[in-house]
């Protein structure tokens, strides 16, 4: 018997659980194609599913325990009825895979973040018929193919993955350890995926990696970012492309060139800058200083003064003073960032910053953490009062998370899941589209406003 045909004997139904980023969203779904082509049905319900699959993030402690909590749960499911098989896959299985099956005996297949695409097959070689519960390989993944991909995006929505792993050395960041070293997809697997993506619906499309500025670096020796925008820019039926996970040192002016010159790239900057002073900056591994961002900052909002900027910010590092942690939040009053993340730092395993010295009490760490975001939050306050009264374009979601008397949306400015969002509270909207809205009203992160028709002229992105 065939591993396909063996595959499909067994398949029933499968319930998914993705945990973390959108580049494990991305492995998620290409996990699940392949599900469905050997015959399985995805399913909402964990009380209906034959297969439980949970694709965990192990990137810091607090994720690693809530993908242990959520498989420990599943787990229950699964004795309460023989024949069910749990499978644990991603960033977890990596890092920890000396101790996981150990830990997890309840776990039928635990899957590295090299050897997904290979699931159907891993099912059927599984322990049941002589297989190994671990599968951990080396050499790295490295997506030269257009792998095809169930997605659990709204059908309007996706995400792009443009490269995998980081070469990065920060000193807070397992990322490396865990993926590996960067590994950009070659251009015309891109281009392809992001045509299938397009033919099926998706109008906005966000380009994800550890660091989407370093495409390219290792197939051409220089960044080929621009390139791949312009290109993608081309594609019939795309809207919107959103370039997520930046580094402050990637962005060029031949970057900032091509994204003001195409009117479908989103005048959005998402840069994680973890702090703002110089030396915590070197601490942290980061290659630049206060002055760079300072100046960085600039030249983007002169090449595009619509620009939305978005950052991360880590708290409470190693050593990290009093005096050092209210400059952080003076400088970032003063560059005034659009939207950003701000955390606490928490000490890897396995990382240099975990050794240091002079480690900042968690009650700390989080009081400087507080402080931030309240500053961050009368800024973005301030900066929302701006749209009031004008007409912006607003990608139509559907019904509002809390009520079926409102729709919401987003605007280019505000990427999925991670920003704020519009309530519409009048007008005839239809899902998937971009449709003109005028602002009646603003709040901290969110706005309020009503569509006004697509004849509408006095449109602002």
């Amino acid at each position: 018997m065939s591993i396909k045909d063996y595959s499909a004997k067994k398949a029933g139904c499968v319930y998914p659980v993705s945990l973390g980023c959108a580049k494990n969203r991305v492995d998620t779904e290409i996990m699940l194609a392949q599900l469905e082509e050997a015959g399985w049905r995805i399913t909402a319900d964990p009380g209906a599913a034959d297969l439980l699959l949970v694709n965990t993030c192990g990137f810091i402690a607090s994720a690693s325990q809530e993908a242990i909590d959520i498989i420990l749960e599943l787990a229950v499911q699964k004795q309460a009825r023989p024949g069910v098989r749990l499978v644990v896959a991603g960033c977890l299985v990596q890092r920890y895979q000396r101790d996981l099956p150990e830990l997890l005996p309840e776990v039928d297949l635990f899957v590295g973040v090299n050897d997904f695409p290979d699931l159907t097959a891993l099912l059927a070689a599984g322990p049941e018929v002589g297989g190994s519960r671990l599968a951990c390989r080396r050499p790295w993944l490295d997506y030269a193919a257009v792998f095809p991909r169930r997605l659990t995006t709204p059908f309007y929505s996706a995400y792009l993955k443009i490269a995998e792993g980081c070469s990065h050395r920060c000193t807070y960041c397992t990322i490396p350890a865990i993926r590996g070293p960067y590994r950009s997809r070659p251009p015309a697997t891109l281009v392809a995926e992001a045509r299938e993506l397009a033919s099926r619906g998706v109008i906005e499309l966000n380009l994800v990696a550890q660091d989407t500025t370093a495409y390219g670096q290792d197939l051409a020796g220089r960044a080929l970012l621009p390139e791949l925008l312009e290109e993608l820019a081309g594609i019939a039926g795309l809207r919107w492309l959103r370039v997520l996970y930046g580094h402050p040192t990637g962005v060029t002016p031949e970057l900032l060139r091509v994204m003001a010159a195409q009117p479908k790239i989103c005048p959005y900057f998402d840069l994680p800058l973890q702090h703002l002073n110089d030396r915590l900056l070197r601490r942290m591994g980061r290659t630049y200083t206060q002055a760079q961002v300072r100046e960085l900052v600039a030249d983007i909002r002169r090449v595009l003064p619509a620009a939305a900027l978005r950052t991360s910010l880590i708290v409470g590092f190693p050593g990290e003073t009093e005096a050092e942690a209210v400059e952080l939040g003076q400088v970032l009053a003063e560059l005034s960032f659009d939207h950003v993340g701000v955390f606490a730092f928490q000490p890897e395993a396995g990382t240099p910053a975990a050794r240091f010295r002079e480690q900042v009490e968690a009650v700390e760490a989080n009081r400087r953490a507080r402080r931030v975001r309240t500053l961050q939050a009368k800024i973005s306050r301030q900066k929302l009062r701006r749209l009031r009264g004008r007409v912006v374009e607003v990608l139509v979601e559907g019904y509002c998370e809390e009520t079926d008397l409102l729709l919401q949306g987003r605007l280019a400015s505000q990427a999925p899941e991670v920003d704020g969002r519009v309530l519409i509270t009048a007008g005839q909207g239809e899902v998937g589209t971009i449709q003109p809205v005028k602002i009646t009203k603003t709040h901290t992160y969110d706005l309020v406003g009503e569509l006004v028709g697509p004849s509408c002229r006095d449109v602002q992105v």
